[in-house]
């Protein structure tokens, strides 16, 4: 979750994205209601209003028929509920936590209804769902939207369909150089806390990887965190100021208040400038300023092959005509999704591997098969190896890097949903985590069991894929999941074929959500195998 509000091209039009009926009915009620209040500031007393009466009044109402739904402690009154339970970065358990309680749909906020049970995510996500992203999508969107925050279903089949080359496989693939160039410089650092006999932190160092490559692959230049040790870059001011921000704090900071203004989808009109000047807001100006000063260096560089030049020209070569403001909303996706997410999803792999020492051994047992001796593993080589495909996989189920219930908004007339009819304008939203450690569908669910994606059963094979979806479904299912399996194959193949690390016995990686689920840190010694 990010803004893109810093920087706007003129000559490109806002674009205009359509404001649910009931969120705009709301702001309405909001502004009515707070002139019986006229000893409390305007602001706050529309917040305040907005938090507890008119939810309260909408509770009583039941217009929608959502009251028959179980909700937990006082969610159904207010999104206060979910705001605290993710300023506490544990709203995914929260949610998991009211379904075992309460059962398959859980009324999570005043009109947000999350639904678990077996194959239900086909039905909200899918591609003949026709869901609309709900206003949860508004709280962290500028002025230009970006293929991941685009509400408008016309809007995001156009964007997707000028990325698609983007992110294309073979695309993809063609930069394995740069990750090899990346890999080498993250194990020069490994290679340097071995020696000195210091513990490297695994997570830190793998988000400068992703930063540094991810660097590589957009911009086609160097932003060199590996080498410094650090991850201070450039940030540019409108004014043309440029100075030295943090890339990572920068970006979780301006996460931690968009996701909560996003819970409040109906106030965003009165969040936004309430906290405009709030601290997290100005780490978000300083991850935009990241964004446009490297965005404005490669527009001023000669051309190259990188994936700027495919947001330039589409796969015909014919000009995408995009604005400076476009250009930097599709980078600042790009950006977030290509470093946050990926690290979270390398650091968990990592974590599960190395506290797993037969599976460990297992895996080492097929890379060594394939690629003997100090040979570097290749992509061609990793990507045919199916056990190393399915300790990714498993690790993306018992930790996936984004736990929370994207959420879709029921069309107009109602649907039937895993059973039960949920009426038009309501939102619904399937909880990733929860849908990840289903029972009914995985045996053991919460244990790191790579050889169950090794089974015969077709039948049971097709179940668990079903509801595997760490990367979503349907027509808004992440688009670069291609890249995210490229870097997790090559990465993984290589750190296990050339490095034992220690994890404290007894260690349990955190998990910090605030919109994906970010890992804590995770401080190993590292030793390089001998190989023959």
């Amino acid at each position: 979750m990010y803004s893109t509000t810093a920087f706007t091209s003129k000559t490109v039009p806002c674009l205009r994205i359509p404001v649910q009926p009931k969120t705009e009915q709301r702001v309405k009620m909001l502004i009515r209601a707070v002139q019986f209040l006229p000893f409390v500031p305007y602001t706050l007393g529309l917040v305040a209003i907005g938090l507890f009466i008119v939810p309260l009044i909408q509770y009583m109402w039941d217009a929608d028929g959502l009251r028959k739904y179980p909700s937990p402690s006082f969610a159904a009154l207010s999104p206060l509920w979910r705001i605290w339970h993710n300023i506490h970065q544990r709203h995914y358990v929260a949610v998991h936590e009211a379904h075992k309680r309460l059962g398959t749909h859980v009324r999570i906020a005043p009109d947000h209804i999350s639904i678990l049970e077996p194959g239900v995510a086909n039905e909200v996500y899918g591609h003949g769902a026709n869901m609309l992203k709900a206003g949860f999508y508004d709280g962290g969107a500028g002025v230009h939207r970006n293929l991941a925050d685009t509400r408008d279903k016309p809007e995001h089949q156009a964007k997707r369909k000028m990325l698609a080359h983007v992110f294309a496989a073979k695309t993809v693939v063609s930069f394995e150089p740069l990750l090899v160039k990346t890999m080498d410089a993250f194990m020069e650092q490994i290679d340097s806390h071995s020696k000195s006999g210091t513990k490297i932190d695994m997570r830190l160092f793998l988000n400068y990887f992703t930063i540094d490559l991810f660097g590589r692959l957009l911009y086609g230049h160097e932003l060199g965190c590996l080498a410094r040790g650090n991850d201070l870059l450039d940030a540019e001011a409108q004014n043309g100021a440029v100075y030295k921000v943090p890339f990572i704090q920068s970006l979780l900071d301006a996460t931690i208040v968009n996701t909560v203004m996003s819970l409040m989808p109906s106030l965003l009109p009165i969040t936004k400038p309430l906290f405009k000047n709030h601290p997290y807001k100005k780490k978000g100006t300083d991850w935009e300023n990241i964004i446009y000063h490297n965005t404005k260096k490669r527009l001023n560089a000669p051309d190259q092959d990188d994936l700027f030049r495919r947001l330039l020209k589409d796969s015909k070569g014919q000009a995408t005509n995009l604005g400076i403001g476009e250009l930097i909303a599709e980078c600042s996706a790009m950006m977030n999704a290509g470093t946050e997410t990926t690290t979270a999803a390398l650091t968990n792999t990592v974590f599960l591997l190395y506290t797993h020492p037969r599976v460990l051994e297992k895996l080492r047992v097929e890379i060594d098969a394939a690629m003997p001796g100090r040979a570097r593993p290749t992509y061609e080589e990793a990507s045919k190896l199916p056990y190393l495909r399915a300790c990714i996989e498993e690790s993306l189920r018992v930790r996936p890097a984004s736990s929370f219930g994207l959420p879709r908004i029921v069309p107009q007339g109602g649907r039937v949903i895993a059973g039960k009819f949920v009426e038009g304008g309501v939102t619904v939203s399937v909880p990733t985590y929860s849908l990840l450690r289903q029972e009914d569908v995985f045996e053991n669910p919460t244990e790191y069991i790579p050889d169950r994606w090794m089974t015969a059963d077709k039948e049971k094979k097709a179940l668990m894929m079903q509801n595997h979806l760490p990367f979503s479904t349907g027509p808004r299912a992440c688009i670069g999941r291609n890249i995210a399996y490229f870097e997790q194959i090559l990465v993984i193949a290589t750190l296990v074929k050339f490095y034992d690390f220690k994890i404290p016995p007894g260690f349990e990686l955190e998990t910090q959500e605030r919109f994906n689920s970010n890992a804590g840190n995770l401080l190993v010694g590292a030793e390089k195998r001998q190989l023959c």
